[in-house]
């Protein structure tokens, strides 16, 4: 590992990007524990200042994926995977009710990610907060997929290794390569992608090393703080990847006949509990999960109390229409579209028809039972196991790395 380090740590004028192999290796070392606590920080550290090339990143996300199988869903059954890695600390969550809207008309859609202490309001638990499930696995999940159209994976539980070295980032104080591998993970290999980045090299990156480890489609654009979440604010920088071919495309509000936005209108802004009171940190799940619930179901919601009640319908309906903007981008990722464009009126549609408000409350009830355990199996096992190239068994950490995996593909 010291050799590797070297070669990426050298500085401006001597430092060298990875062999293919040479990636293979060091994404071995991290996920397998080989490393020290000191070679990893100082592996990682010194990649996010180099900046990963196209073929270091695509070694390491094919590295990463062989630890586990990929999660079975039928042939034929179109799943848009969305990777939700990033940190919210200003904004609301759009990408969830835009999600839930999608799936209302006609989307199937997959978010994964994990849970992240360091922001006030993460996105599992603002799930928890809508009683939609957060820790399905297997065929459980795959089921929830092909009956409500949209479903959570939690990282830690399909990818334990990955889930640890995403977590450094409270030691390190900043994220690192692996947050790019989880958003390039595509747990069941779905042919449809988008995601969203915060540094604009990625736009360039991701599309060559989606469509160099096999992917079909993608849009990644720079998302509202990272997510993939168009702004109401902004021209938004993409990139499609589309039959071998990568298209740059920009995007604002006006081009899909939607109303701009402010900041205002997607800020998490103080919220009132009480006449005298705002609300704590730890209250804003539970107050976003709330106002989710109002704008899917066309129902008043003091968005921005602040704003004199003249303002505050005005700051709620461009919430919804940014929710709205971001269920047609969904949607033309799901193929249920054309064009982005196209996408707006289904998913004003959805809302207005009730079937978003509906297709919430479904995802809050218990989910269906299973079927034959026989077809159960055949279709994805109950947890996460390596796939049938990997060699040996699953031993614990000795503690010097972040990982208890000890095997890989050869």
């Amino acid at each position: 590992m010291h050799q590797l380090i070297t070669k990426i740590g050298k500085g401006q004028r001597g430092v060298k990007d990875l062999s293919w192999d040479e990636a293979k290796q060091a994404a071995r070392d991290l996920i397998e524990g080989n490393a020290t606590p000191y070679q990893t920080g100082a592996f990682l550290m010194a990649m996010r200042i180099k900046l990963e090339g196209v073929t270091e990143l695509a070694s390491f996300t094919a590295a990463t994926r062989g630890y586990v199988a990929p999660i079975n869903i039928p042939a034929g059954f179109n799943v848009v995977d969305v990777p939700v890695y990033a940190e919210k600390h200003n904004t609301y969550h759009a990408c969830l009710p835009a999600a839930i809207v999608a799936a209302s008309a006609g989307a199937t859609i997959l978010f994964h990610g994990t849970d992240n202490p360091t922001v006030s309001s993460d996105l599992p638990r603002v799930l928890a907060k809508l009683g939609i499930p957060v820790a399905l696995q297997g065929q459980e999940l795959v089921a929830e997929l092909q009956q409500q159209g949209f479903a959570y994976l939690d990282l830690a539980l399909y990818h334990p290794p990955l889930a640890k070295l995403l977590a450094l980032r409270e030691q390190l104080g900043a994220q690192n390569l692996f947050h790019q591998v989880a958003r390039l993970l595509n747990p069941v290999r779905a042919h449809s992608q988008v995601v969203g980045v915060a540094h604009p090299p990625y736009l360039e990156k991701i599309p060559e090393v989606v469509n160099m480890i096999g992917g079909r489609r993608l849009l990644v654009f720079q998302g509202v703080e990272g997510f993939p979440e168009l702004s109401m604010t902004t021209l938004t920088t993409m990139r499609e990847l589309r039959d071998n071919r990568v298209t740059p495309l920009s995007l604002k509000p006006e081009d899909v006949r939607l109303p701009p936005g402010s900041f205002q209108h997607m800020a998490v802004a103080p919220q009132p509990t009480h006449s005298s009171e705002h609300a704590s940190p730890k209250e804003i799940p539970a107050l976003e999960a709330e106002m989710i619930h109002r704008t899917l179901r066309n129902e008043a919601h003091p968005l921005v109390p602040s704003l004199r009640s003249g303002q505050a319908g005005h700051a709620r309906d461009r919430f919804r229409d940014w929710v709205v903007y971001n269920a047609a981008m969904f949607l033309y990722a799901a193929g249920r579209a054309h064009s982005i464009a196209e996408g707006v009126p289904l998913a004003q549609k959805a809302l207005e028809s009730g079937a978003a408000a509906q297709k919430l409350a479904d995802l809050a009830s218990p989910p269906a039972p299973l079927g034959d355990s026989g077809q159960t199996a055949a279709m994805n096992p109950p947890s996460p196991q390596p796939p049938d190239q990997v060699r040996g068994k699953l031993s614990p950490s000795t503690g010097e790395g972040v990982s208890q995996y000890k095997a890989v593909h050869a």
